[in-house]
This record gives structure tokens, C-alpha cells and sequence, in this order.
């Protein structure tokens, strides 16, 4: 059997040359005419290939061989090209990337507003906008790059002791847009047991730390421990260095490790090291994961080390999901600190949850003691949007010289993401 593809070839390629000089002043009905007759083209080649293989098979001939070759690189440059005219469809712009395999962009903006009331006063605020870029590159087989680039206007609210007879405030944001580069890493995947990230990345402690972006949490405004932003309240949010990770699977039930060593951003000159072990038991959607950190909250050389540890328990099943988390430390300038909450929530549909949070923190000062108890209304209107409506009371412990603090605030908040 002997097909020669010389022919049809050259005439398809004569086609693509005109198409590709007439390109620019072909309007949208013409480009579409020239897909379907390159598809076309495309769709007979693949035939002829299908059909020369087929009989090979059959005849174990040898002399066909190169002429699929030949049919089988043709097939791949129609594709390119069938691709590149679709991309032009409607005159839109295509983004490239200088070296990469491939480049996904995406990101999220997030903003609420809110209302703090208490025995003082009532104040209000649009506090909260924040707009995160994010791009991922694929830079060969086993490398790829990940940055979180993010722009933020945040106005902290400030609760007060009640004896001043001053009320809940919230600071002013008429400053330059804050920006901060929030995740920068290089990894290398050499399997899905063994990964290495290089750089800037979120601390692996816990179940709400490593989830992070708003998009995917039923409350943007993280637990007490996790709070400031880019803190070290138990442990930092972020650390540059090295972090090692991967997933093993025993049957049904999975393995997942991190270690990690660097510094905490606010501490560049004393280490840090940590690490977090999990087990997903099963279909039954437990997971139960094991940390340990140990590192240095001043900026001089082991003058303030602490050490702590923590369990976090994820349930994840059905309509239930249900999150709690607690970490513990011991402070070498201080007394320890204690910190945990239990975040059960109930999906009512594919679109909306409710959630209620209790949250506790000791950072082990006088009047540093906070209980914090939050209920939410999510909903969820399509895939790339959350609504939220919160209700939370904040009340601060009397402690020596410290009156008592009970503070109602109702949020609204909205994330977008792309």
C-alpha cells in the first residue's frame, strides 16, 4: 500500500500561506471559514494516518512507515496552526510567555465592609480591600514558579479599654496602596512523594494557614492566631527557605509531610524550622495532622525563641465540614501562648453554607486573653464569586488594670476570583 501526501500538502500549504498574508484584513467571518477548511484539512490527514497504520499492522510493511511519519509531523503543525487562528477569533489579544511550557495567571479581589458596636459608641467603615495577582509557570518537565503579587488597602479595627469611654475605631488607609510580594517559590517535583519549594511560601502548619486565599475560606478573616497578616502570632504566616513535601498513598488512606527551615520575614537574622504531618483516613473524609515548630520572635540572636506544637482535625463529609485546629508554645521571654477554635459548618445546597466558629487566643500578656465567637451565612452565586454575611462578638478578658471588652460587629464581604 503507498499513499503519496506530496500533493494535498503542498496545496494546503499554499492555502495557509495566502491565509497568513490576509490574515490581518480578514474579518471575523472570514477567519472562522478559513478554521473550519484548515479543520477540515486536518480531520483528513488524521484519516489517512489512521488508515496507513492500520494497515501496517496488518502487512507488517516497513516502506509506509516514513510516510506516517511524515503525515503524523504534519498532523502536529495543522494542529499549531488550527490553534493560533482559533486564538484570533473576535481580534482578541493572546498572552505568551517568554520561556515558559506554559503560564496561568489568575487572582481574586476581596472586600467587605464593617459594623463595630459597644457599650461606647458605634463606628462603621468600607474596611477592606485587598487584590492579589497570581501566576504560575511551568518552566520544564519537573520545574515550575509560583507568585502571589498582592495590593492591599486594610483599615485595622481597634477596640479600646472600655474605661477610656472611647469607641471601636478604624484606622485610616489614606497612605500609598500597601503591596507586598506574598508567595514567591521556585519548586522542583521530582514525584508527588518528593517536591522542594524555594523562596517565599506559606508556612505548611494547620488546616487555614495552608488553605490561605479568601476564595476558599467561609471567613476571610482568619482565626485569632493567624492574625496580623503576615504575623507571627503562634507561628508565621509565610517563611523564605526550603520546604520539602509530598504525598504517599497507602490504599485508600494518604500521607502527606512538610519540613521546612528559614527565616519569618520580620526576623531575617535567626532560623526557623518546622514541619506538619497528616493522614486522610480513607473515604471517610478525617483528616488529623501533627505540628511542630521552633524559631526566634526578636530580631536579635536568640533573644527570644519559643518552641510550640499543635493537632488540627479537618472532617470533610457530605454536607459537613467542620475544621478545628489548636497550637501551644512555650516562650523563652514570656509565658506560653495558647490558641484553638472548631469551625463547624453545614452545606444547604451546591450554593450556600452556614458556619459558626469559636475561637480562642492567650497570647500570655496582661488583657491578651480573647474569645471570639462567629456566625456566617456564605453564598456562593456561581463558581468565581462568594458572599458572605458575618456576625461576630469579640470579648476581651478582665485582667489586672484591664476592664472587660464586648464588641458586636456585623461584616459583609465579597470575593471575586479569576
Amino acid at each position: 500500500m503507498h499513499f503519496s501526501p506530496r500533493a494535498p500538502i503542498a496545496g494546503l500549504l499554499s492555502f495557509l500561506i495566502c491565509l497568513q498574508g490576509n490574515a490581518v484584513a480578514s474579518d471575523v467571518a472570514s477567519i472562522r471559514e478559513t478554521l473550519a477548511q484548515t479543520q477540515q484539512q486536518l480531520r483528513q490527514l488524521q484519516e489517512k494516518v489512521e488508515a496507513l497504520e492500520a494497515a501496517l499492522e496488518q502487512q507488517e510493511a516497513t516502506p509506509a512507515e516514513p510516510e506516517i511519519v511524515l503525515l503524523s509531523e504534519r498532523v502536529d503543525d495543522l494542529e499549531m496552526i488550527a490553534v493560533d487562528v482559533d486564538e484570533k477569533i473576535g481580534s482578541r489579544a493572546v498572552v505568551n510567555s517568554f520561556d515558559s511550557v506554559h503560564l496561568d495567571i489568575g487572582g481574586f479581589f476581596d472586600t467587605a465592609a464593617t459594623i463595630a458596636i459597644n457599650e461606647n459608641g458605634t463606628t462603621a467603615s468600607f474596611n477592606r480591600q485587598v487584590f492579589e495577582l497570581l501566576a504560575k509557570a511551568k518552566l520544564g518537565e519537573d520545574w515550575e514558579l509560583f507568585v502571589a503579587q498582592a495590593f492591599v488597602r486594610d483599615s485595622a479595627l481597634t477596640v479600646p479599654d472600655p474605661a477610656l469611654g472611647t469607641p471601636p475605631s478604624f484606622a485610616n488607609n489614606n497612605s500609598p496602596v500597601k503591596t507586598d510580594t506574598i508567595i514567591a517559590w521556585g519548586q522542583y517535583h521530582h514525584s508527588d512523594a518528593l517536591k522542594v519549594q524555594l523562596g517565599r511560601f506559606i508556612t505548611p502548619h494547620g488546616i487555614v494557614n495552608i488553605e490561605h486565599f479568601p476564595a476558599s475560606l467561609l471567613d476571610a478573616e482568619q482565626p485569632q492566631f493567624l492574625r496580623p497578616f503576615s504575623g507571627q502570632t503562634i507561628f508565621a504566616n509565610f517563611t523564605n527557605g526550603l520546604n520539602v513535601q509530598g504525598t504517599k498513598f497507602f490504599g485508600d488512606n494518604r500521607l502527606t509531610y512538610a519540613l521546612y527551615g528559614g527565616v519569618w520575614a520580620g526576623n531575617a537574622t535567626s532560623g526557623v524550622f518546622g514541619g506538619r504531618l497528616g493522614y486522610s483516613l480513607g473515604d471517610s473524609g478525617i483528616t488529623i495532622g501533627l505540628n511542630g515548630v521552633s524559631g526566634d520572635r526578636s530580631s536579635e540572636e536568640q533573644g527570644d525563641r519559643f518552641n510550640g506544637g499543635g493537632v488540627d482535625v479537618l472532617i470533610d463529609r457530605g454536607r459537613l465540614l467542620w475544621k478545628s485546629e489548636l497550637f501551644a508554645t512555650s516562650e523563652h521571654a514570656g509565658d506560653g501562648r495558647l490558641a484553638y477554635y472548631s469551625q463547624p459548618a453545614i452545606r444547604l445546597s451546591d450554593h450556600w453554607t452556614v458556619f459558626y466558629r469559636y475561637d480562642f487566643l492567650d497570647t500570655g500578656g496582661i488583657g491578651e486573653e480573647t474569645r471570639e465567637h462567629t456566625a456566617g451565612l456564605v453564598f456562593d452565586p456561581i463558581g468565581n464569586v462568594r458572599l458572605r454575611a458575618l456576625y461576630r462578638n469579640r470579648l476581651i478578658k478582665e485582667d489586672i488594670g484591664i476592664a472587660p471588652s464586648d464588641t458586636d460587629i456585623l461584616q459583609i464581604g465579597t470575593t471575586f476570583n479569576f
